[in-house]
């Protein structure tokens, strides 16, 4: 007599076999958690990555009528310089801004952090690239900046400060610049004048916005310089290399150049 269930299959999608049950609440764990993440804009789909986090335009401040530079005023560093090349002889100009680098942690045991600073060619305010002045004591008071005057250097979030620190692989005579939440006397600048026959006259008086200046280095007496001769290709451009030079007194005696000024937004 033929079996009247030999037509029947005993398996199909319907049925449950094995640990279902715990099949389907992990399942359900793993749609929940990826609506919970796709709601909350936490999917790697979703995420900046680093470079576009740190490329992200950002406001300068607006100076006032009087275009004097102030403490708390969120500016950019700019260096342009005119660079002759090494073999040809060949003139250009070069422009180039302060910018963060890389994180990574110091030697040291205490935890700090340290990110090279780096003049990049992007010229634009952004988020590794825009700074606020402040004065030793972490106040931004609005006083204007005068010649001689002691200034910090810091990033928007008033975490990290422009330092120059020895160097195990330079000559004596330079330094390396850095950014570290380890603030210390190594992180205050000195704003100078950028004629040196000028300096004593204009001691005292105030920096007026886009002028050129000379940062030195308040306990090397070092100035910040950029290297044209040491540059590479990063994800956001060119960037060159900065250091911290021995002031000679002769501008025209140095490889690298030390004219800066502080840029903010055009109030027109």
């Amino acid at each position: 007599m033929m079996n009247s269930r030999a037509n029947i299959r005993p398996y199909n999608p319907h049925v449950l076999v094995g640990n279902w049950y715990e099949d389907r609440v992990m399942e359900e764990e793993v749609l929940k958690d990826f609506l919970a993440k796709r709601y909350s804009g936490q999917l790697s789909s979703q995420k900046m990555t680093e470079v576009e986090r740190m490329s992200q335009t950002i406001p300068l401040s607006v100076p006032a009528s009087d275009g004097l530079l102030r403490f708390g005023h969120q500016t950019m560093l700019v260096n342009t310089f005119i660079y002759s090349a090494q073999h040809t002889g060949e003139k250009s100009q070069l422009n180039c801004c302060l910018a963060t680098g890389i994180p990574h942690l110091s030697g040291t045991n205490d935890g700090a952090t340290e990110i090279t600073a780096t003049g990049t060619t992007l010229m634009r305010p952004t988020l590794r690239s825009t700074f606020i002045i402040r004065k030793p004591n972490l106040s931004v008071n609005s006083e204007s900046i005068k010649y001689g005057d002691e200034i910090l250097i810091s990033d928007t979030n008033g975490e990290l400060f422009l330092t120059s620190v020895k160097s195990s692989t330079r000559a004596g005579r330079t330094c390396d610049v850095i950014f570290t939440n380890n603030q210390n006397r190594n992180s205050v600048w000195i704003v100078t004048h950028s004629n040196i026959n000028l300096r004593l006259e204009f001691d005292g008086s105030e920096v007026k916005i886009d002028n050129k200046i000379v940062l030195t280095h308040a306990a090397t007496n070092k100035c910040l310089s950029v290297n044209p001769e040491h540059s590479n290709r990063s994800p956001y451009g060119r960037e060159y290399e900065l250091l911290c030079e021995l002031s000679t007194g002769n501008i025209a005696a140095y490889k690298a150049p030390i004219l800066w000024k502080f840029q903010t937004q055009s109030a027109y």
